[in-house]
This record gives structure tokens, C-alpha cells and sequence, in this order.
């Protein structure tokens, strides 16, 4: 039988912040988190129409605030990545770019970090999450920050990427403002080499459980409950007398039937002190 499928491909577009147009501060080929070609490669403060990856105008617009420096930065190993040039920065804040008229529903950012060796601790943000980094000031192998807090006077994680926006949570606002600065009393420089805009579909919708089947022996203590459930999810089952406050813990970290699009779980209820001699008893269950 034959047959055929169209698969979507997400869309991305791929910029690069040089200082001058010599070619080590440019990005040729496929490179990034992202592995795609066509990188706009650009010292201009904007840039309207930005092209994605198949070279076809999108709506995006790219803006520097003013007073944003431009420069490289030192190690040949950079050569050719965003990280070799890029908005560089020496003070707890600099002027920040925008991404603005971002035409997909749902979308992640890509942020490409560098610096000079001597700069221990920086940051940026999306105004909703905040990443701190360390420059790999002498090697292009990608690896990604998951660092949101910082110690003064500590060395963040060696790292030259972070990520605003996932699968799961994608972002969705048509404009996106990126701030950066070094992290407090941190010194030295640190800089911003480029960015990647990634397409995502619609995050997946999440079925609430839905107890199917209640059992309760009052001989043996033992409730037994039947849910719909996806297979491999973790589930808990709580408590309340009150239907308000639901911390009474039954059981947790109930691992779903991965056959069946429903689990069946026996709780012995006898060690539960706080239901007492209730008349109403009233049970959830929850995804994990």
C-alpha cells in the first residue's frame, strides 16, 4: 500500500549580532539549538521583515534600544558562531532589543550567550523568567542554562544558550523584549550573540481525571477507585471533609496502567486519623 504524509516543519528564524562584517563574526551554513541555515547576519540597531530559514519574509521586526554596543569577543573556537560577536555589556544593565509583529500563535526564543573569560556571573530575561551564565568564552559547544538563581559572589553555570518558551508552554505574544546586564557584583564583560525564533503547534491539552468507579469496604478500611488516565502518568489521590480543603494526602505518586486508559487503585484508609469518624468523605485524584 502506498501512501503519503505531510509533516510540518516549524518555522525559524535565525539572526546573528556581528560587529563588523569580517567573516568570523558571521554565520554560514546550518548552526544552532536550531540546526538551520540562512542566519541574518546584522549589526544594524533594526530590522524589519526578518527571513526565516527557507528565506521567505516573515513579519518580525528586530529593534536595538539605543547606546547598545556592538563588539567580539576573544577565542578562536567562536569563529563562525554567534558567540564570537554580539551586544556586549559591562554594567547590571544594557540597552535591550526587541522582537516585535511575531506572527505564530505559539513560539520559543533561543538566546545565544557569550562574554570575555574574565566575567563570571550574567543575566537575562523575558520579564518572566530570568537565566544567569558563566561565558564559554573558549568553546561553541552549544550548552544550555537552566540556572534562575545566583548567588553574589559565586560563578554561575558554564553555559551560551537559554531558552524562553517550550512545548508546554509556549510563548505567545506578538512582541518579545529581551534585557541582559551582568549579574550582581559580577565584573567584566559579557555579551548577547544572536537569537533563534522557533514556530511550536498547539501545546497539548491535558485531560483531567475523571473517577469512573467508587468502592468502599467499611470492614477492611479499603476504597477502591477507577480513573481515566494516560498511560505512564504519575496520579494522587486526595482527601476533604469539606470539599475546600483538599491536603489530606490518601496516596501519591500512583503510577497509571500503561494498558488501559484507565487505572484502578485499593487504599487502605485505616491509618488515616484526620478523616476520623467523618460521615462525608470526599476524594480527588490528581495528575502529578
Amino acid at each position: 500500500m502506498l501512501f503519503s504524509a505531510a509533516i510540518a516543519r516549524a518555522d525559524v528564524i535565525s539572526f546573528n549580532f556581528h560587529s563588523t562584517s569580517v567573516n568570523n563574526q558571521r554565520v554560514f551554513g546550518e548552526f544552532g539549538v536550531e540546526p538551520v541555515g540562512n542566519w541574518i547576519n546584522s549589526s544594524e540597531d533594526m530590522v524589519e521583515d526578518l527571513q526565516n530559514s527557507e528565506g521567505n519574509a516573515t513579519t518580525v521586526d528586530m529593534t536595538r534600544s539605543g547606546g547598545a554596543r556592538s563588539g567580539s569577543f576573544s577565542g578562536a573556537p567562536l569563529n563562525g558562531s554567534p558567540m564570537k560577536a554580539g551586544l556586549q555589556f559591562f554594567a547590571a544593565s544594557s540597552p535591550p532589543f526587541t522582537l516585535s509583529q511575531i506572527p505564530y500563535a505559539n513560539y520559543k526564543v533561543i538566546v545565544y550567550l557569550t562574554g570575555f573569560n574574565g566575567n563570571n556571573a550574567s543575566l537575562v530575561s523575558d520579564g518572566n523568567s530570568t537565566y544567569y551564565w558563566d561565558p564559554k568564552a573558549f568553546s561553541s559547544i552549544l550548552t544550555e542554562t537552566l540556572q534562575t538563581t545566583y548567588e553574589e559572589g559565586t560563578d554561575a553555570v558554564k553555559s551560551n544558550y537559554a531558552v524562553f518558551g517550550s512545548d508546554t508552554a509556549p510563548l505567545t505574544e506578538s512582541s518579545i523584549t529581551i534585557s541582559f546586564g551582568l549579574a550582581p557584583g559580577a565584573s567584566g564583560g559579557g555579551g548577547i550573540g544572536g537569537f533563534q525564533i522557533v514556530s511550536l503547534p498547539d501545546p497539548p491539552t491535558i485531560m483531567k481525571p475523571e473517577v469512573k468507579v467508587v468502592s468502599y469496604d467499611p470492614i477492611s478500611s479499603l476504597l477502591s477507585l477507577t480513573w481515566s488516565s494516560d498511560p505512564g502518568q504519575a496520579y494522587a489521590v486526595k482527601a476533604s471533609t469539606d470539599l475546600s480543603n483538599w491536603e489530606i494526602e490518601v496516596a501519591t505518586s500512583i503510577e497509571a496502567n500503561e494498558d488501559s486508559d484507565k487505572t484502578t487503585e485499593e487504599i487502605d484508609l485505616s491509618g488515616l486519623l484526620e478523616l476520623g469518624d467523618q460521615k462525608k468523605i470526599y476524594f480527588r485524584v490528581e495528575r502529578l
